[in-house]
């Protein structure tokens, strides 16, 4: 986490001296070295969630690292000669991936790197890519001059180079992706800019062309990074927020280039102003898309955020495109360090009760573990627990009011809701006989959690909960039946003053002991339809409310 918060810190700094350096129209120098940053920092990012057998094995890291440094420090050192040989030294720090074959065992953000090869590969197609460019934009232009009366100009051979561009990222997207998954990316990115250093001045492609290429996939790269660390696997371009993220990506490009422009036509204070305009205001509003979710779900968000940073990405290249000058890397450089610190405070709750099986002296065992995928039920997506008999825990119970925890999820599939009863009361008297068992179950409704504090409180009005009349709801159990490893439990369930029967899945998970006292754990699952309580139906907020529960209880 520590070093998390140095690197989002140090890109912060960097972008702001970006921001200066194109106020002063000095980007030239500054450009090359906000790239390598951007790269650097992104390759730090991944040395958690590059894994072998026996966890985190940063030794790829390491080595892309390297690879970045040495191109940078080679490009700085010949960059006013114009032999072209040193464009092969990129290609040929490509062949130090098989130094190290061990790399074929590594998994990057769940896919497992398969065969070292593909990864030369695609190395070796990154690092020439800038080469190709060049030879490309010079055959269509003889082309050009020679078959037609077209005069081709140095604009068009701009915008040429910017659709070559464009193509390499979204080929290595695929062709990456479908090799090495989201290690693909990365690993172009790497080869691309280590040959983008030492280009200047050896081919006709524009430096800034090549280098908001490679800022494009280490932001995109840096995305995919915050996404998991929020417990995303993809971003769908159906959902409101993404596209929330990538036009928002647009605006705050458009304002900091608007503030950039009158800092430069300013001077003296006024000039300080609009610098410091230029990073606060997208800041303020980087700050607000996320806040956004903490109010209403499909509002803001991680999703959200991650979508702006790939969409300034590839505006970055668009932006070049038209202004050669430079290009808007302080913006990507200050925004990825802002979006890594705020992120996990606007990421997806995880619902955990609390209950540390471990501490209890409880063995925990699980059944199948479920994959989590798109589309699965909310009991579905569950690593549901296996049970044991309930004639190991015959006696008297009574919850923990304060460890138990009862979740839940409505709502389509477009948009779930989740939320906790965050104190469960209540008593559970287990038989000899498990059948002749009984369990009360108290919910106070003040208790309940959406994560979203305005929506908790509009819960208690009479259209929902009713809290001031019914501040509680109540299960009663009338039957329980052996099911597989577990119990069904026949009960009634009362909430706004209505009952109706309902059936739950129950498990014991296990008998522990804490403090010299015993200790049971029960999981269950169940559904309800929160219109046979009164509640108007809602295709928006949903009629279904699925839920499980994780209970601790002491004898």
């Amino acid at each position: 986490m520590l070093m998390l918060i140095i690197t989002a810190v140090f890109l912060i700094i960097s972008g702001v001296f970006a921001a200066i350096a194109k106020v002063r129209k000095d980007t030239k120098p500054s450009e090359f070295i906000a790239v390598y940053i951007l790269g650097i920092s992104t390759l730090i990012l991944t040395k958690d969630y590059l894994l072998d057998a026996s966890g985190p094995n940063q030794l790829l890291t390491f080595l892309l690292i390297a690879v970045l440094s040495v191109s940078f420090a080679v490009g700085e050192i010949v960059k006013k000669k114009q032999h072209k040989i040193f464009l092969g030294i990129p290609i040929v720090l490509s062949g130090a991936l098989f130094f190290y074959p061990q790399l074929a065992s590594h998994s990057y953000l769940g896919h497992q790197i398969d065969d070292l090869n593909v990864l030369f590969i695609i190395a070796i197609i990154s690092a020439i890519t800038p080469i190709l460019m060049h030879f490309v934009n010079a055959l269509i232009q003889k082309l050009v001059s020679k078959f037609t009366p077209i005069k081709w100009n140095k604009t068009d051979e701009h915008l040429l180079e910017s659709a070559l561009a464009f193509a390499f990222i979204g080929g290595m997207a695929a062709l990456g992706g479908f090799l090495l998954g989201k290690l693909g990316i990365l690993i172009a990115a790497t080869f691309f800019l280590s040959t983008s250093f030492i280009a200047r001045n050896r081919t006709s492609i524009s430096p800034s062309i090549l280098l908001s290429t490679s800022g494009a996939m280490f932001l995109i790269s840096a995305a995919l990074i915050v996404l998991e660390q929020a417990g995303f696997k993809a971003l769908d371009l159906t959902n409101g927020e993404v596209l929330q993220g990538i036009f928002m990506a647009g605006f705050i490009a458009v304002l900091y280039e608007l503030f950039i422009r009158l800092a430069q036509h300013r001077s003296g204070k006024w000039r300080g102003i609009m610098i410091t305009k230029a990073i606060t205001v997208p800041l303020g509003f980087i700050f607000l898309l996320g806040f956004a979710y903490t109010q209403l779900e499909r509002l803001g968000g991680v999703l959200t955020l991650t979508a702006m940073l790939i969409a300034l990405g590839l505006l970055s290249v668009l932006y070049t495109t038209f202004k050669t000058a430079s290009n808007i890397i302080g913006l990507k450089l200050f925004s990825l360090g802002f979006v890594l610190i705020i992120a996990p405070y606007f990421s997806p709750v995880k619902q955990s009760s609390g209950i540390d099986l471990g501490a209890l002296g409880i063995e925990q065992s699980n059944g199948e573990t479920s994959n989590k995928a798109q589309g699965q039920s909310y009991h579905d997506k569950l690593d549901e627990p296996n049970g044991q008999d309930l004639t190991k825990a015959i006696g008297s119970w009574k919850i923990d009011e304060e460890i138990s925890k009862i979740f839940f999820e409505l709502g389509p599939p477009s948009g779930r809701v989740n939320g906790e009863f965050n104190k469960v009361k209540g008593k559970f008297e287990v038989t000899e006989n498990p059948e002749n068992s009984t369990i009360k179950v108290i919910l106070p409704v003040k208790n309940i959690s959406t994560y979203n504090s305005m929506r908790d409180e509009s819960l208690m009005d009479e259209e929902y909960f009713h809290e001031e009349k019914h501040p509680e709801l109540t299960f009663d159990s009338k039957s329980f039946s052996k099911k597989e490893d577990g119990y069904l439990v026949e009960g009634t369930f009362t909430l706004l003053g209505i009952t109706n029967p309902i059936d739950l899945t129950l498990k014991l998970v296990g008998v522990g002991e804490k403090d010299g006292n015993e200790i049971m754990v029960l999981w269950g699952k169940a559904s309800l339809n929160r219109t046979d309580y009164g509640m108007p139906s809602s295709a928006k907020i949903g009629d279904v409310v699925d839920f499980h529960f994780e209970v601790q209880l002491t004898k």
